[in-house]
């Protein structure tokens, strides 16, 4: 008898579980909700710079809460800067972007590696009742100093070349 009363404890166990994480799921999808950070570099694929050069980049933050979100984003690295924020509002099935202004110092040799981490971290609403999660998650963008003809900004034109171009083709239409 106690034997079937063991078995009956453990089924009950083993029953109970999982309705009670089909109830959760169902009737509170508020406490269930993830960011994710989409970034176009990684170990493999670094970012490659000349010393002395700028460029910007975007990590792209978006949110499968029903709510929006507010993420807070953090660098770690000297050589990167935030060119807004540092918060983000993140609407639901949407995608913002966090741009990065990264730039290599003149006096980097070729082949160092920088590693930038970025920190993107959910900022609690304080709504949600008792029980509110915030999240968070870190982007790493590698960077590799190379030189000038292996930069992914090489034979790529400044901006401010072309006007110089416009005003010099207007100077000798004139003439």
């Amino acid at each position: 008898m106690i034997k079937s009363m063991i078995t009956n404890k453990e089924n009950f166990k083993i029953t109970i579980i999982p309705i009670f994480l089909v109830l959760i799921l169902t009737f509170f999808p508020s406490l269930i909700s993830s960011i994710g950070v989409a970034n176009s570099y990684w170990d493999e694929n670094p970012l490659k710079l000349a010393p002395g050069e700028e460029t910007i980049i975007s990590l792209r933050m978006q949110s499968d809460s029903g709510v929006p979100i507010t993420i807070k984003a953090v660098l770690d690295n000297p050589i990167a800067e935030l060119l807004e924020g540092p918060e983000y509002i993140v609407f639901p099935g949407t995608s913002v972007p966090a741009n990065i202004s990264i730039k290599i110092p003149e006096d980097a040799g070729v082949g160092t590696k920088y590693q930038v981490y970025v920190s993107f971290q959910e900022v609690s609403s304080g709504e949600g009742g008792m029980l509110r999660l915030a999240q968070g998650i870190t982007g790493k963008i590698p960077v590799e100093v190379v030189g000038e003809q292996e930069s992914e900004l090489y034979g790529k034109t400044p901006k401010g070349n072309n006007l110089v171009w416009i005003v010099l083709g207007l100077i000798a239409l004139v003439a």
